[in-house]
């Protein structure tokens, strides 16, 4: 669940395409006031949307998928000016011939030479920190894990850092991107991605066991809701399984409405207790 407190003004908000959608103006209940664009047009992001917190606000979807006005995006660059190097000729001024700019050349000559000199200072330092006769060996990184790199601050990213150290069993992680509509074990497209890295992960550590513990909100019948839990986690199973990860490596949990995440008295609350976890039991 998001902390509200870590959600500051000004802060910088990006949707999960790492596209910035405006800054902060104020909370609102449970939404996040944007800043207004230049046409004065002001946008709302609900809580339940937001991914993670850090220096900035990182957004679980693209900015279209929330109904954003692109003009948000752009107000940065609509005020960026249109020419930030200075004239070649100043303009005439009282019918005088104009004057050449003359400095330009001199200062980007400069700067060239500047540049030179930090290249051969670094060329120098490395060589003198290189063994007498020692043979270069670039750098060769080989992920374990096959396909794009992992996004830093993602369940797959953290759950392939767990599985790659040295941590102790067992150890839970939340699909924080993966929530279900009230009442349904319908996984949705916006989880396909979250679930093709996840996959990837646990086909990358093919000695790694895991449980999958699917929750419900509190409203309605509790075995009703026993039952919605453990549907939820066929359905994650299943949609894994599709992406290469046999079924017997996991297990299937029920935690129904008990354990809850958040509070169940707003939607915003109860959207975050319809979650499903993934512990692992062994590497």
């Amino acid at each position: 669940m998001i902390d509200r407190s870590r959600i500051r003004e000004q802060m910088e908000v990006l949707d999960s395409a790492g596209e910035r959608v405006g800054t902060v103006d104020g909370l609102d209940g449970e939404r996040i006031r944007l800043a207004r664009d230049p046409s004065g047009k002001q946008d709302h992001v609900d809580l339940f949307a937001i991914e993670r917190v850090d220096d900035r606000v990182h957004l679980s979807k693209t900015r279209a998928a929330l109904g954003l006005a692109a003009a948000a995006a752009g107000g940065a660059a609509a005020s960026r000016p249109a020419n930030p190097l200075p004239p070649i000729r100043n303009p005439a001024v009282d019918g005088a011939a104009p004057r050449r700019n003359y400095m330009l050349p001199w200062v980007l000559a400069g700067l060239a030479v500047l540049a030179l000199i930090l290249a051969l200072g670094q060329c120098n330092r490395n060589d003198e920190a290189r063994p007498v006769g020692a043979r270069e060996v670039p750098d060769v990184v080989t992920p374990r894990v096959a396909g794009a790199p992992l996004v830093p601050g993602t369940l797959a990213h953290d759950l392939e850092r767990f599985l790659a150290g040295t941590d102790g069993v067992p150890r839970t992680f939340t699909f924080d991107a993966i929530h279900f509509d009230t009442g349904t074990a319908n996984l949705r497209i916006d989880d396909n991605p979250h679930l093709n890295d996840v996959a990837r992960v646990l086909a990358a550590y093919p000695q790694s066991r895991a449980a999958i513990v699917g929750y419900s909100d509190a409203r309605g019948d509790s075995r009703f809701n026993r039952d919605l839990g453990a549907n939820r986690v066929r359905a994650v199973i299943a949609a894994l399984a599709a992406r290469g990860v046999p079924a017997e490596r996991i297990e299937a949990r029920s935690g129904g409405e008990d354990d809850p995440a958040a509070t169940n008295a707003t939607p915003g609350g109860r959207f975050e207790n319809r979650r499903t976890e993934l512990v692992i039991l062994e590497r």
